[in-house]
């Protein structure tokens, strides 16, 4: 609340959370004893009795590091505790564990020294296209063929100041709530694609982890029987059809000419390239399929869409709602807003640096987010 309205009072927190004023004022007396905030008077109020304080984001409270490892690249940012991005760098990767303890902490102190600012690092946050358990055990990233790898162990070794682990799309969640269309949304599903689809279910305020941390696995949700063939070993997953190699891999075996990336076949899709084009038209109706289902089920006031799904918007969209108007349940389907993410425009995504944040700010130390 002191991130998102700045100069807020204890007592408006109090009015606009719901917490309890014992419990806030026992929260902001610890960030100010880390230096997170500072406290102003406000004179001016015209009222009786001790002016009232208002609190704010220290513009010396330190940094933030997100790290964000892909198949083919690793990319890092650094904010402040704000969460505005100051640097930024992108590196490619070839995906062998070996050495990754190397490439992460090197590039750390490269984006640190691009940012131009000081401070204490208050907290790193690194994301993974993989389950990874509360141990700090990463149990499996498909696309990159790992397996039960204390990357917690691994990465600690060469990062100083805390260390926060989260899979890439309950990260990217965790980002969009904080500082996307999210902010003020207490129950959405989020769907994020790049290597992979992943996504999260915020209900009641919180991220649902099912019974050991490991729910939200939304890019496995079978959305055609005896369908392709997916990273995961299963058939038919919503990130066979809808993940950048699944997408790349569709339009090669079609056209007979390779795609390299993404951000190559939204060019083509600009160049009305009609084999592209039916290609996204595809992916727009097998998410329509995945969401109608989420939305029967979990009857969410939002979906939102984010990272390469909300850059291929204009594409996606009229099939995405044609199939949801033919699958979902009116009466729910009339009461939910799909939107595509704002923040996903940005490139590393913040997801990282939202595991760092809520790392800090949750008091509690290292920790995993699964």
């Amino acid at each position: 609340m002191i991130r998102v309205e700045p100069q807020i009072s204890q007592r408006d927190i109090v009015a606009k959370t719901g917490f309890d004023k014992s419990t806030v004022s026992s929260i902001v007396s610890r960030f100010f004893e880390l230096g997170l905030i500072v406290r102003n008077r406000n004179t001016s109020e015209n009222r009786p009795g001790r002016p009232s304080e208002s609190l704010s984001i220290s513009p010396n409270a330190g940094l933030l590091v997100g790290v964000q490892i892909e198949a083919q690249a690793i990319a890092f940012v650094v904010t402040g505790l704000d969460g505005i991005p100051l640097a930024t760098r992108q590196q490619s990767f070839d995906g062998q564990i070996k050495g990754l303890e190397n490439i992460v902490e090197n590039g750390i102190a490269l984006t640190l020294s691009d940012c131009g600012r000081g401070g204490p690092i208050l907290g790193v946050g690194v994301s993974f296209p993989g389950l990874v358990s509360t141990e700090g055990v990463l149990l499996h990233a498909p696309v990159l063929n790992w397996h039960d790898i204390p990357i917690f162990e691994l990465l600690r070794a060469k990062i100083s100041g805390p260390l926060f682990l989260g899979n890439d799309g309950k990260a990217a969640a965790m980002a969009e709530h904080m500082f996307g269309i999210c902010i003020n949304e207490d129950d959405f599903i989020y769907l994020f694609s790049g290597s992979g689809v992943g996504g999260a279910l915020f209900l009641e305020g919180r991220m649902y982890l099912g019974a050991n941390g490991l729910a939200g696995e939304l890019g496995h949700m079978k959305v055609v029987p005896q369908g392709r063939l997916c990273s995961c070993g299963a058939s038919g997953c919503l990130s066979a059809y809808l993940s950048e190699p699944a997408l790349t891999e569709e339009i090669r075996s079609i056209t007979g000419q390779p795609v390299f990336s993404f951000r190559e076949v939204l060019r083509r899709a600009d160049r009305a390239d009609s084999a592209v084009l039916d290609v996204l038209e595809n992916a727009g109706q097998v998410l329509g399929s995945a969401i109608s289902s989420l939305i029967n089920i979990f009857n969410p006031p939002l979906v939102t869409l984010g990272g390469d799904m909300s850059r291929a918007e204009a594409f996606l969209r009229p099939a995405l709602e044609r199939t949801l108007r033919r699958l979902a349940h009116p009466s729910i389907l009339a009461n939910t807003r799909i939107n595509f993410s704002e923040l996903s425009a940005l490139k590393p995504y913040l997801g990282g640096v939202a595991l760092a944040l809520d790392g800090v700010t949750g008091l509690d130390g290292a920790h995993v987010l699964p």
